[in-house]
């Protein structure tokens, strides 16, 4: 960074969630029966986790950033290492070191949309997030599975601690978890944030109509956020509703660009402050990562992207 660059003294963020391998396939014609093969024209592998995404895509941006996570004692875990140390993402590793297996995922695609198989992170009991209070960050995203042991309880600890530190804290779930019959149970449990990020799929998961009704603001969170993939993304306040529509490129695949639209969103946010022009950006953001393939290939052209955009993104 040179004295001019605007992200100088920028305030530290933390990301909470899922790190690991991703092997990216392309196109395929359909999952393979027990004993049979099908094809891939193309392979990537790279870091992977919804996390892990957001956590390299703001370091590329410009922000300081932590990233709370687990961590495997292999080859793939000192890997995912070395590749978060060399694009200024400091990990803190919430795993015990001698576990063997770093999480590794496996995405597909087909007709323009993914589907992943997947290997889990190892068991944590999140001891390390505890550090988080010592200094606490201007912000934290959450990337939340209910799956991970441990996190739920950690979270609605720290969270209502953090918020009284002047953090500001955001959230994007990934689906309703093991408790299908009350799906809002570990969200709920968890306490409430300023922003809680959705897809379609991911409301309707959860049992959450649209618009939600202030009952759900009101437990669960300040903003709702829902992204719609190429029909952009509708927040919702108790007192509004910002319907705003994607940016229109040409789709390479969607992977990660739920987790871009959220670097966009709080770049913008924590630099402006203004709920709309987030949106804007997240919009900027995540149409252009589907323009590549995997999550964090497209992050090396932020900073360029922001200039293309300075009303998203500069202070006037």
């Amino acid at each position: 960074m040179t004295a001019a660059d605007p992200f100088v003294d920028a305030p530290r963020i933390a990301i909470i969630g899922d790190f690991n391998i991703d092997v990216i396939l392309g196109e395929v014609n359909a999952l393979p029966r027990v004993g049979y093969d099908t094809v891939s024209d193309v392979y990537s592998i790279e870091p992977g986790g919804s996390a892990a995404i957001v956590a390299l895509g703001l370091a590329s941006v410009g922000w300081p950033t932590d990233l709370y996570a687990n961590l495997g004692d292999d080859l793939f875990g000192h890997w995912l290492r070395d590749t978060s140390k060399s694009a200024g993402v400091r990990v803190m590793n919430c795993a015990d070191d001698r576990s063997e297996s770093t999480g590794l995922s496996v995405a597909f695609s087909k007709h323009g949309d993914r589907g992943f198989i997947s290997v889990p992170n190892p068991v944590s009991d999140w001891e390390a997030l505890d550090l988080i209070l010592d200094d606490p960050p201007r912000h934290v995203h959450v990337c939340y599975h209910p799956y991970l042991p441990g996190l739920t309880d950690k979270l609605a600890n720290i969270f209502p601690r953090l918020r009284e530190a002047g953090t500001t804290v955001s959230m994007d779930p990934a689906g309703p978890g093991p408790v299908a019959s009350h799906p809002l149970e570990l969200l709920e449990a968890v306490g409430k944030v300023d922003f809680l990020f959705l897809n379609d799929q991911e409301a309707r998961d959860l049992q959450i109509a649209l618009p939600p009704n202030n009952s759900i603001l009101g437990r669960l969170a300040d903003v709702v956020i829902v992204k719609k993939g190429n029909q952009g993304a509708v927040a919702y306040t108790p007192d509004q509703t910002l319907d705003l529509p994607e940016r229109k490129v040409d789709v390479f695949e969607t992977t990660g660009a739920g987790d871009n639209f959220a670097v966009g969103f709080m770049t913008s946010w924590l630099r402006l402050g203004d709920l709309e022009t987030a949106v804007r950006a997240g919009n900027v953001f995540g149409s252009e990562s589907t323009r590549f393939p995997g999550g964090v290939q497209v992050q090396a052209g932020y900073r360029t992207l922001m200039d293309q955009h300075p009303n998203l993104f500069n202070p006037r």
